[in-house]
């Protein structure tokens, strides 16, 4: 085999995780060439370091943007991603650990059809599907069909591929889920080696079910867009599979989905996610935060908008003339906490957002915010133990949980489901949701399997569980009402945007589809605009390496500069623009 360049974003074959086989260590000893292995050996670690990629991402940067979280850094001139500073190498990490894995995928699907591996192929389908979507969901639009077939050539005589729309993108997601669950739906095999898949067991089953899960998530992003551009009428272009009808086929998952079976099964339960495993012992499954100290750990503090939706809080101005928020415990008269709280975060007290550097250090240093031992009362997210290595227990229940170093983390949460027909139900998209009662039950439905998802000391019949999901229900204001037929839409993003922690980037994608939750975003230091930024910008090498498409990507469809404001395809509708206004006003 001949050797070949390194293409500018994708090399395929290096992988830094466990393998199945011997042969698969030697994949990585020669990062020029290609490699050949069973298309199975590509899963786990395209799967590990995909999910690597996304929580660091999360953590770092989109928990930030999504007012999960604030940083407590005091920077010159604020220059903080809560603030919409979003710095070149931050934007570039995505783009280069994405392309590999994606790369990967490509170098998988190459060698399942080179072996007629049918269910290979579907599997390597799935995984090119997600990796893609995070790419372009995050950048826009960007290189991809050439791009993806680069790793595949014996020799590269050029670098430079063009930047394909988002639009054709998703056209051919949505092919590639369709034939992956037509394949799996009718293979007779159950699996493959478990060794080589560390989150389904190798399990043909899961990974349909898993497929369709993406499926939905899929219809659901396009869902407006493709409404107000096509009439919800989406072409494919292609020989074999016709148009699809959003609403029609959102209906017909949402039918499987009950069923739990059918055409599109989907994930049924909890117990269906797929968990990634990270672990303390090996040196390769070591989560992104392994070596983390517990002061660049700590810089993460829980946002206030954030707190103010799972706890309930007073508001006070502190001596800076700066509103915060003081928790009030439900023995005090306030509402029950949220029983995934103190899974996230140690203590009960938030941080306000969009601050400049003196404030935000005013603000930490204030007697307000501070016990009477001089401890922040500002809330970090849980890391298990502590400085001294002991056991970090919660203040509001005393349980220990560790999100520094999990055991798992997941891909997607089955909890998104349930919000996902629920929102459809209430846009009228599936008639059999109609009924303010059938899309408040799934309302319902997902904010308790997402709180069985963090919270194992829990039950869907424990008292607090159920008071919390009826308080979201019935009590809890959305732009100033319980929830309605009127504002279910809001309500029903909201609790999803609260359960998508730590779910890569779906609740900063939630937000730009929708507008939702209303996030105020023309703070003291909010700069972009009082944008809350819509993609990341290019990598900068990019203008080198790509000389031809880079220009043209950013004179086409950015209008002339590479910026953090334009809209990606699925994003740019009216209401969503509409409704995200309404934080800058």
């Amino acid at each position: 085999m001949k050797k070949i360049f390194i293409p500018f974003i994708i090399i395929a074959g290096i992988f830094s995780s466990s393998s199945c086989t011997k042969d698969f260590d030697g994949m990585s000893e020669n990062p020029y060439a290609l490699v050949t292995a069973p298309a199975e050996e590509y899963v786990h670690p395209a799967v590990f370091k995909t999910q690597s990629c996304l929580i660091d991402l999360y953590r770092g940067t989109i928990s930030m943007l999504v007012q999960h979280a604030v940083s407590t850094n005091s920077e010159i001139a604020s220059r903080v991603i809560d603030n919409y500073h979003i710095a070149d190498v931050t934007a570039a990490g995505p783009w280069q650990k994405l392309y590999l894995q994606l790369g990967n995928a490509e170098a998988m699907l190459n060698q399942a059809l080179k072996d007629e591996d049918q269910e290979m192929i579907a599997i390597a389908y799935i995984l090119k599907s997600f990796i893609i979507l995070n790419i372009t969901d995050i950048y826009g639009n960007v290189p991809y069909f050439e791009a993806a077939q680069m790793p595949l050539h014996e020799e590269i005589t050029s670098y430079t591929t063009k930047y394909d729309d988002q639009k054709d993108i998703y056209r051919s997601v949505v092919i590639m889920l369709e034939e992956a669950n037509e394949i799996l739906g009718a293979t007779e095999k159950y699996g493959f080696s478990a060794i080589c898949d560390k989150v389904f067991d190798g399990d043909f089953a899961q990974w349909r079910r898993f497929g369709n899960s993406i499926y939905a998530r899929v219809l659901m992003r396009i869902g407006m867009k493709v409404i107000e551009e096509d009439g919800g009428i989406f072409e494919l272009g292609d020989d074999k599979w016709e148009a699809i009808s959003v609403k029609s086929k959102l209906g017909e998952l949402y039918s499987c989905f009950m069923n739990a079976g059918g055409d599109y099964p989907q994930m049924r339960s909890i117990d269906d996610r797929p968990k990634v495993p990270f672990s303390t012992l090996n040196e390769t499954e070591h989560t992104p935060f392994f070596s983390t100290t517990s002061g660049n750990w700590n810089v993460v503090a829980v946002c206030d908008v954030l707190t103010r939706r799972m706890l309930d809080y007073t508001t006070k101005v502190d001596s800076q003339n700066i509103t915060y928020y003081e928790y009030r415990a439900s023995s005090d008269g306030g509402h029950i906490e949220d029983p995934r709280y103190d899974c996230w975060w140690r203590k009960a007290n938030g941080m306000p957002t969009q601050l400049f550097n003196d404030q935000r250090k005013t603000f930490l240093d204030a007697p307000e915010h501070k016990s009477s031992a001089g401890n922040s009362k500002i809330g970090r997210m849980v890391r298990g133990k502590n400085a001294n290595g002991e056991p970090e227990p919660s203040i509001i229940t005393g349980k220990v949980y560790d999100l520094q170093n999990a055991d798992f983390y997941p891909l997607m949460q089955y909890s998104e489901l349930p919000f996902i027909y629920a929102e459809a139900g209430a846009r009228g998209w599936i008639p059999s949701i109609s009924g303010l009662g059938a899309y408040l039950g799934l309302f319902k439905q997902g904010i308790t399997n997402s709180i069985l998802e963090w919270n194992p000391y829990v039950t869907a019949d424990d008292p607090d569980v159920i008071a919390y999901v009826n308080y979201c229900a019935a009590t809890e204001k959305y732009s100033g009402e319980t929830f309605n037929s009127d504002n279910a839409v809001e309500a029903i993003l909201t609790q999803k945007w609260l359960s998508q922690f730590f779910i890569g980037i779906e609740p900063w994608c939630d937000y730009r589809r929708t507008g939702y939750p209303i996030l105020k975003t023309n703070g003291p230091a909010a700069d972009n605009d009082c944008i809350l930024p819509t993609r990341f910008r290019y990598p900068t090498d990019e203008l080198y390496r790509n000389p031809v498409y880079y220009p043209e990507a950013v004179n086409g469809w950015l209008g002339g500069t590479d910026n953090i404001q334009t809209d990606v395809w699925w994003a740019d509708t009216q209401e969503s623009k509409e409704i995200r206004l309404l934080g800058r006003q």
